[in-house]
């Protein structure tokens, strides 16, 4: 049971987990914001507010949210997204270890220092692995039925098989794309962008800039845990002709850029962090302040929160600069995917700090 445990690959997990949660955080505060100005005041204009907002019997808009339904589309996402990235890993352990590339992957991370994989293990199957990815997969292909079954919104199921697609050739093919540099951009796209926006718009219809803002950092995230990922296994990537984008810079560049994009976001996070700080600080400001929300109680409270997972994240951000320096990138791992988890708390806080 570990050992399949471990072939989850759960420190990878917050890299599904993290942009549903602000992709549903985003879509709640801009149905919200709708409510308040009336969305469309047609009912022949109503799609655009569908899914999680009730209108009254006559079809008119009554800017209330229908909290079950925003609910069970969201768990469906969350679903969507968590068995999508299980299936994933199946299948990159499944290709790695048919192609000899986890050669050196088959004990346990105690005597290698280095994950174990099931295939290289030669404990499981490789026909058993790669089932375990299709379940996973078909999982995740129900839940997004069900989702856009609940609102309408049919073509993504065009985004739905590019996500399958994307998942399968990037080890898996003739050609994957993962072994020849392209995976930090995939992985930018299908963890950021589409991951946060696509989530946005099944509950909406609609995206916002806080959501773009999300989704950019979400991709920027999951790259470096990529990148991690990739500098951890250099040597046998190069040695068995995986051309990861580590590979192709080489040790030094690749570090370079690692820290580079890792501290890009967690500047930026900072950033969003302060946000409801500088919403404080501007009611002082009498020609300001009526242009601003004034926080409630509970909008200090929760400032308060961020401020303080914002110290959080500096800390941690630290002690990933550093176990990058020293190159030990298993400690790195772990340090990279909980910053990813803080910016989401983060993103969360913040927002519902200056929108309550």
């Amino acid at each position: 049971m570990n050992l399949w445990i471990n072939g989850l690959r759960p420190k990878t997990l917050p890299a599904s987990i993290a942009p549903v949660l602000i992709g549903v955080t985003s879509s709640y505060l801009l149905l919200q914001a709708k409510a308040k100005v009336g969305c469309h005041t047609q009912p022949s204009e109503m799609q655009g507010c569908t899914a999680v907002v009730r209108t009254s019997a006559s079809g008119a808009f009554s800017g209330s949210v229908s909290a079950g339904m925003f609910v069970l589309v969201s768990v469906l996402c969350i679903i969507i997204a968590l068995f999508l990235q299980i299936a994933v890993n199946f299948v990159n352990d499944y290709s790695d270890g048919i192609r000899g590339i986890d050669a050196g992957r088959g004990a346990s991370e105690f005597q290698t220092a280095k994950p174990q994989r099931l295939t290289a293990s030669g404990l499981v199957a490789p026909k058993q692995v790669l089932a375990a990815a299709g379940i996973n997969a078909l999982i995740a292909c129900i839940a997004g039925l069900a989702a856009i079954a609940l609102t309408g919104r049919w073509w993504m199921i065009v985004v739905g098989v590019l996500c399958l697609l994307a998942g399968w050739f990037y080890t898996g093919g003739k050609h994957p794309y993962g072994y020849a540099g392209y995976g930090e951009i995939a992985v930018f796209i299908f963890f950021g962008i589409v991951a946060v926006l696509g989530t946005q718009y099944l509950l909406t219809g609609d995206i916002n800039v806080p959501g773009i803002v999300g989704a950019i950092l979400c991709g920027l995230y999951s790259c470096a845990i990529l990148m991690v990922n990739n500098l951890r296994d250099l040597g046998e990537d190069k040695g068995s002709g995986k051309m990861t984008l580590a590979v192709i810079l080489g040790p030094g560049a690749a570090r370079t850029l690692l820290l580079v994009v890792y501290m890009l976001s967690v500047v930026i996070t900072v950033v969003v962090a302060l946000i409801p700080s500088i919403f404080i600080l501007i009611s002082f400001v009498p020609s300001l302040a009526p242009y601003f929300n004034t926080l409630s109680v509970l909008g200090i409270i929760l400032t308060c929160t961020s401020l303080l997972l914002m110290l959080v994240i500096v800390k941690v951000a630290m002690d990933f600069a550093h176990a990058v320096n020293k190159e030990n990138f298993v400690k790195a791992l772990p340090m990279c995917s909980m910053t990813l988890l803080l910016f989401a708390l983060v993103f969360i806080i913040s927002q519902l700090a200056v929108t309550l």
